[in-house]
């Protein structure tokens, strides 16, 4: 951990002796002005050479402003027409320097940075916490955890809203094609399995969860609940030619085990080069997705036979309930006698 002051530079101070430069009849800000033209240069007016403006600066020779005994003999004139030397009124130290001065809204800000190998921000963020809980600081200063903190949390905000939106646009897709509000939810269901799968994946393989892993689980939201939805659609299409819903969800399993086979495998063995290889962009790692893709995918094939029949069955009889307490209600507002008229 080092501190901003840490990074910076080692610098001369000038201490005037404001007493002693008064006497030669020179001021601090003339002193310090003067101490800048000399070392740094200044502009003179532009030189007018024809039809254009030649910029014109005024320097000490670069040999002659390198050494501390030249700063030392700086000279300055005084009021009795004499030169006199900078040591003469003024005190030199080397110091460490401040490096940049930072201020938002008006306020310094002192940067302190901590160097990890760890890539896991989120603990780190926690442990950071931890250790500064119950910090008392001078009134008018205050800590946070910096500009980075705030993009990452900008991040994973934005990545949070766009699984909400993957997950609702997934709802509504569903509710078309099944014509129902309850049924798709045994297709939504199959996601947290999936991720289930993701996350001991990922402790498995040591693979932290950063935004490649948070792309492939976003990904994974809409490729995921393919194998739900072959399975459902079997199940409405046998029963719509007749059959019960316990025999319609066994063929179902039956048929669609083999294509949900297939097509799980063939995707994940596709993943298999990005999850193992090396390859990455600008430094991030393609790994991440490809296991994050291939753990929500094998964990989901897994279930998908087992708990999406046992959603299915549970909101169909939801559904029904929910129907006879519907027709239930309906039928008693009808028997209701009307009042009589006075």
């Amino acid at each position: 951990v080092e501190s901003q002051l840490e990074r910076s530079d080692n610098e001369i101070l000038v201490i005037i002796n404001r007493d002693l430069a008064r006497k030669h009849g020179l001021s601090a800000a003339m002193v310090g002005r003067a101490i800048a033209y000399q070392l740094t240069g200044a502009s003179l007016p532009r030189y007018q050479s024809g039809d254009r403006e030649v910029r014109v600066q005024l320097h000490i020779r670069e040999q002659d402003r390198e050494t501390l005994t030249q700063l030392r003999n700086l000279s300055f004139p005084t009021a009795t027409g004499e030169d006199v030397a900078l040591s003469t009124f003024a005190q030199f130290r080397v110091s460490k320097g401040s490096g940049t001065i930072f201020r938002q809204d008006g306020k310094s800000q002192l940067h302190i940075r901590a160097l990890t190998t760890r890539q896991d921000r989120r603990a780190l963020y926690g442990e950071i916490d931890l250790a500064l809980d119950g910090l008392e600081l001078p009134r008018g200063y205050s800590w946070d955890k910096g500009e980075g903190f705030r993009r990452y949390q900008a991040s994973d905000d934005a990545m949070r809203f766009a699984v909400i939106m993957a997950v609702i646009f997934v709802f509504l897709l569903m509710g078309v094609l099944f014509e129902s509000v309850l049924l798709p939810f045994s297709v939504l269901l199959s996601i947290p399995f999936a991720f289930l799968g993701v996350y001991w994946t990922l402790y498995l393989t040591n693979t932290n969860m950063d935004g490649m892993a948070n792309v492939g689980a976003i990904v994974l939201i809409g490729v995921v609940v393919n194998n739900a939805i072959v399975l459902v659609d079997r199940v409405n299409r046998l029963r719509t030619q007749g059959s019960a819903r316990f025999d319609a969800l066994i063929e179902a399993g039956q048929n669609r085990f083999r294509p949900i086979l297939m097509t799980t495998f063939s995707t994940v063995f596709g993943l298999l080069p990005m999850a193992l290889g090396n390859s990455s962009l600008m430094g991030i790692s393609y790994a991440p997705l490809g296991r994050t893709m291939m753990g929500g995918l094998l964990f989901s094939m897994a279930l998908t036979l087992f708990v999406v029949p046992l959603f299915y069955a549970l909101l169909d009889d939801l559904h029904l309930f929910l129907k006879r307490l519907t027709r239930a209600a309906f039928a008693e507002s009808v028997a209701e006698p009307m009042p009589a008229d006075d």
